[in-house]
């Protein structure tokens, strides 16, 4: 897709409690009520009348007032705007295209180009992945309102990141490789305890004894909410042939996965294709300096090679 522009941004909600979300989605329109309002007097912009109509149905004046205008803003918007909503724990965009409001059986409506739920790229926009400042706007609990945040929005769908974004990533790329050199410099019996700690942070329980004579093992671990098993291999350097032999002695029967973890491969040990769905699953440095970065153990790190 090309790069989108915005000139106003909108919110809606596809009926109450997000009842005409899926079909406005699959038929490319954007649903609303306003039932009692004629499809004549809409088109034709009469929002005198339409606002006398609101007042005589609604109690709070001040509440006719932001209805006709939330009405006013749908059927004026034109394909420079993004209207933007919220289904299966995605944000939903899209530009209308109909200049005219429709009606069927069901309800007033105008024809978008199309709804998406990613971005140019056709990366997913997950709500709990979105700016908060964005996501947000679900709270609204009226039918339409102005998204002002028009350029954060834009820069989203566009996949434009901030300076600030930029900025922090290249520092935290940095700080991965300062991390996967300064894994080299550990004891190994050090590597095989932080190995550990990097597991269990992710909630996984050790039900081995850390360093046991174990032949082909150095830790067993246990996923507490299946109680699945795992085994974790610990090498300071390793070789091809190392992994391949460890691979071939796995009981697969028994354990879900071997992870065969190393600080120091070798040249074809880090060409080797190494496919998540693999039973036996190399662990290179990379990955490692990761997770040392993300699980907050750069400080034991630091101790350890000081």
């Amino acid at each position: 897709m090309e790069p989108i522009t915005c000139k106003n941004a909108y919110y809606v909600k596809l009926g109450r409690n997000g009842v005409w979300e899926d079909s406005s989605i699959k038929k490319s329109i954007l649903r609303i009520g306003w039932s009692k309002q004629t499809l004549s007097d809409i088109n034709k912009g009469r929002w005198d009348i339409i606002q006398k109509q609101l007042e005589d149905e609604i109690p709070d004046k001040g509440t006719a007032t932001r209805d006709c205008r939330a009405l006013r803003m749908l059927c004026e918007s034109t394909a420079e705007d993004i209207w933007i909503t919220f289904h299966a724990s995605h944000l939903w965009w899209c530009k209308v295209a109909e200049p005219r409001m429709l009606e069927d059986k069901l309800s007033k409506y105008r024809k978008v180009d199309y709804w998406h739920c990613h971005d140019i790229f056709g990366t997913p926009l997950l709500t709990n992945q979105i700016p908060g400042r964005i996501a947000k706007v679900q709270g609204f609990r009226g039918t339409i309102c102005k998204v002002k945040e028009v350029e954060e929005l834009t820069r989203l769908i566009n996949r434009q990141y901030s300076s600030e974004f930029v900025a922090i990533r290249h520092s935290r790329d940095d700080l991965y490789r300062h991390v996967e050199t300064g894994l080299r410099r550990l004891h190994w019996k050090d590597f095989e305890t932080l190995v550990d700690l990097l597991f269990r942070a992710t909630g996984w329980r050790r039900v081995s004894v850390l360093g046991e004579n174990m032949k082909y093992l150095d830790i067993e671990l246990e996923e507490p909410i299946n109680r699945e098993m795992y085994q974790v291999q610990v090498k300071s350097s390793a070789m091809l042939r190392d992994f391949q032999e460890y691979a071939k002695k796995f009981q697969g029967e028994k354990y879900r996965k071997l992870f065969f973890v190393v600080h120091t491969p070798d040249k074809k040990l880090i060409e080797m294709p190494n496919q998540k769905e693999n039973p036996v699953q190399l662990v290179l440095p990379r990955r490692l300096a990761e997770m040392v970065v993300d699980l907050g153990m750069v400080g034991w790190l630091l101790n350890k090679i000081r």
